[in-house]
């Protein structure tokens, strides 16, 4: 079976101290990744985290030449594409709730089966076709 992949569920402990274990682990995680796929892929990375509650900034650059201006950016060849926070949120809601309806499956004996017409699939107990 495979590993149980992290969810954004509540915290256990919601004191402070755990609040910037857990903040600081995430940005050396970002980091770490930023790193890595300035390595492994010839890529420059420009990776810039400010904290809301107290305005301080931390910022990983790969190349002393990034980051350029905004206005030069989009004046590159092909266009760079601008992911949003709301993209990354319906992306990842999405793939949160498709890999929590195939756990659900799983857990339940059902599977999806396709149906006659070949139109949808139709979940149906044991695979039997509906």
């Amino acid at each position: 079976m495979a590993a149980k992949k992290g969810t954004l569920g509540k915290r256990k402990k919601n004191t402070s101290r755990a609040k910037s274990q857990q903040r600081t682990r995430r940005r050396d995680c970002l980091f770490r990744k930023a790193f890595e796929y300035c390595c492994e892929c010839d890529a420059d990375i420009s990776l810039m985290i400010r904290l809301k509650h107290n305005g301080q900034t931390f910022v990983f650059n790969s190349d002393s030449r990034w980051p350029v201006a905004q206005g030069d950016i989009f004046l590159q060849y092909p266009k760079p594409k601008t992911i949003t926070w709301q993209d990354l949120a319906a992306r990842y809601t999405t793939e949160r709730t498709n890999s929590s309806s195939a756990n659900d499956q799983a857990k339940s004996g059902t599977r999806p089966s396709i149906s006659p017409k070949g139109d949808q699939p139709s979940i149906s107990p044991k695979g039997d076709q509906t």
